[in-house]
């Protein structure tokens, strides 16, 4: 009978250390073109080189924790803070990474919900299902990388879909911690003429959230660490903006 090493052929991913700005790092270049790139050149062109060094790319260590372990680390990684959120999408743009995976609006707005629990009807009772809360918020962070960086068909008539997108993230604070929440907002206020019914409608959620999840919110915990606080998970939001 075959071992289980014989049975998994699977060929781990070869990493390359390279420092950057002064710090090392190993990294499997492959999901990022552009150093993808550069390893190959710089092997050929000096083959007995022992290190590879680089200068300073803008919030690389944000950037590849966000590409090594899900988006939804870059929201840890950085404050809202929407300048420096400009200056994150545009190192993943220079580092030629598919941020969204040719996800468009509709498939990130669809991902955005999977944190919310399911019920599966299990012997005449409903049983919950777990939703997938770091989906939903590596979705949030396709949806700020979307409106920074991404082109719409049609800005106005997807406008009213995007902000239904961010209210979405706004209202659930069982999902979306406080820095997510704030910077998917900056992210909308950024690149859309924002009208006034919509302004009172996101920070209507928004105090509310912070308000009722100020003692126990924290950026920096895990899925595990999650605690549940205040949710209008039960909910979602279609609103007509006319």
């Amino acid at each position: 009978m075959a071992t289980k090493s014989q049975l998994d052929t699977t060929p781990l991913p070869l990493k390359t250390v390279i420092t950057i700005d002064g710090t090392e790092y190993s990294i499997d270049a492959s999901p990022i073109p552009y150093l993808a790139s550069f390893v190959d050149f710089e092997s050929k062109a000096r083959p007995d080189a022992t290190t590879l060094v680089h200068g300073p790319i803008p919030l690389f260590p944000v950037a590849l924790k966000g590409v090594e372990s899900g988006y939804r680390h870059c929201f840890r990684g950085i404050p809202a803070d929407i300048s420096q959120y400009h200056i994150l999408c545009e190192t993943y743009q220079f580092l030629g990474v598919d941020v969204l995976d040719g996800q468009g609006l509709d498939e990130i707005s669809a991902n955005l919900k999977a944190g919310k629990p399911n019920y599966e009807l299990e012997y005449a009772s409903y049983e919950e299902i777990r939703g997938d809360k770091s989906k939903a918020r590596n979705a949030a962070f396709k949806l700020l990388y979307l409106m920074l960086l991404g082109e719409f068909r049609d800005e106005k008539r997807d406008a009213a879909k995007v902000f239904n997108a961010v209210l979405f993230v706004v209202s659930h604070s069982a999902t979306f911690k406080r820095g997510t929440r704030t910077s998917v907002q900056l992210a909308y206020e950024d690149r859309f003429v924002i009208t006034e019914k919509q302004a009172a409608m996101l920070n209507k959620w928004a105090d509310k959230s912070n308000k009722e999840n100020s003692h126990m919110e924290d950026d920096s915990t895990t899925e595990e660490e999650d605690s549940t606080g205040f949710s209008s998970d039960g909910y979602d939001y279609d609103w007509d903006l006319d």
